[in-house]
């Protein structure tokens, strides 16, 4: 019987205010270990996920009372780790109040909203967002530009999508994948209305293909096709945040209730 429920994401799934993870949790009536973020990337996603059901593990849970519900995120997203002891210009990256970095080693933290520490964390978020830090900004640009390509980072999300399905697998734990919006056609965007979305990634760059073909999709729930919460709520004609871009509470509610709820049962 399912007693606890492990999730992560990006701000479709943070703790700032109630969206599908405590819904969920809610509705299944079980414990709820958010380690949701804003801005969070696959990389992040994948990490934190293995180290709360790692936790719960190690505090003598049993793996058929734990459901890990991953909610993925944009595959152009760069999560960085840096530390005070081997980074340079570490103190810079962390000089202001923004939560860069974040310190994902602490089993309290789905109590509480993750800041910026002294020691060591993540830069989260696209290497081309706006950063208020500059100093962030550049290190972003600087290693996206000459490091970090479209299909370096396609190959990294795709490696983390198998290391949360290969973990749960090899613990025997219950395992569903959603996603913030239609991930399986970047570099396209689902937010760009005007660009038809015909190209899968796996088609699209010959690195992912072998990648694709080795993910377990009967443990995924899509909203049509290779759609996520994104289109659920433009579709169904819900409401969005100010931002038109994040769904309001009453939409996580509703996507929850009538959609999620009944395929996790079913995979339950």
């Amino acid at each position: 019987m399912i007693k606890h429920l492990v999730t992560s994401g990006c701000s479709f799934s943070d703790n700032k205010i109630y969206k599908w993870p405590h819904y969920l949790a809610n509705e299944l009536n079980i414990t709820l270990y958010n380690r949701g973020q804003g801005s969070a990337g696959n990389y992040w996603i994948s990490k934190t996920i293995i180290y709360q059901t790692q936790l719960l593990l190690d505090q003598g849970v049993p793996p058929e009372e734990i459901l890990v519900a991953a909610m993925w995120s944009s595959i152009d997203r760069k999560d960085l780790f840096i530390s005070s002891t081997e980074t340079p210009n570490f103190t810079k990256l962390i000089s202001n109040l923004a939560p860069n970095p974040i310190n994902f080693i602490d089993e309290h933290a789905n109590k509480k909203l993750l800041t910026s520490n002294n020691i060591d964390g993540y830069l989260l978020g696209t290497p081309y967002c706006y950063f208020g830090n500059k100093d962030i900004q550049d290190t972003k640009l600087e290693l996206a530009v000459n490091y970090f390509s479209n299909e370096s980072m396609a190959i990294e999300s795709y490696e983390n999508f198998l290391r949360v399905q290969w973990f749960c697998e090899s613990k025997k734990i219950k395992l569903i994948n959603h996603t913030f919006a239609d991930i399986l056609h970047y570099p396209i965007s689902s937010f760009n209305s005007s660009v038809k979305k015909d190209i899968m990634t796996k088609d699209y760059y010959r690195n992912i293909l072998p990648l694709y073909n080795m993910i377990d999709f009967s443990k995924w729930i899509f909203w049509k096709k290779t759609e996520g919460l994104y289109e659920y709520t433009k579709d169904n004609n819900l409401t969005f945040d100010i931002d038109n871009i994040h769904p309001s509470i009453e939409s996580h509610q509703h996507y929850v209730t009538n959609y999620l709820l009944p395929k996790v049962k079913e995979i339950m």
